[in-house]
């Protein structure tokens, strides 16, 4: 074997050795972006959960929850504010995995049991009364995807 054909057969390997390394790349990539993805998810979940808990336990909260439901304009000025914040940080919470799913970090099918679990706490007059309210704190792309998910009957309720 010459030197000329030692140095093609290293020039062979070489690029066999270049091509393999890329395919182990990017299944590594592959790996970490799902790891990385189910982190995310299991944040959001963790989040959700958290202020789920937070209100359940306190028996006040339930009831100002389901007082400002029922009729947000009803409720005293203290209890108009912490249902604001409440609801504020519910939606915060909702912007962010709206804004997640939007650059793909979480799959639409991980954000459709949250989108419903917004709508349900939206529909009620009271909510949208607040919403009409706090809608100006978020994005804007979130305040019309909000809107869109209540549909023409919370703008409506929101005016009133």
């Amino acid at each position: 074997m010459s030197l000329q054909e030692l140095a093609e057969l290293g020039a062979a390997m070489s690029g066999v050795g270049v091509i393999a390394t890329a395919i182990y790349v990017s299944i590594q990539i592959r790996h970490n972006t799902r790891a990385v993805r189910a982190s995310a998810f299991q944040q959001v979940v963790n989040s959700f959960a958290a202020i789920s808990f937070d209100i359940a336990k306190d028996k006040n909260l339930v009831d100002l929850y389901l007082r400002a439901g029922r009729c947000f304009p009803a409720l005293d000025e203290v209890e108009r504010a912490q249902y604001s914040l409440m609801l504020l940080s519910f939606l915060r919470r909702s912007e962010n995995v709206f804004f997640q799913t939007e650059i793909h970090m979480l799959h639409s099918q991980h954000w459709s049991g949250i989108r419903e679990s917004i709508k349900a706490i939206m529909v009620p007059p009271g909510a949208q009364a607040c919403w009409s309210e706090i809608k100006t704190r978020l994005n804007p792309e979130f305040r019309s995807f909000i809107d869109a998910l209540i549909g023409p009957k919370g703008k409506v309720a929101a005016e009133a």
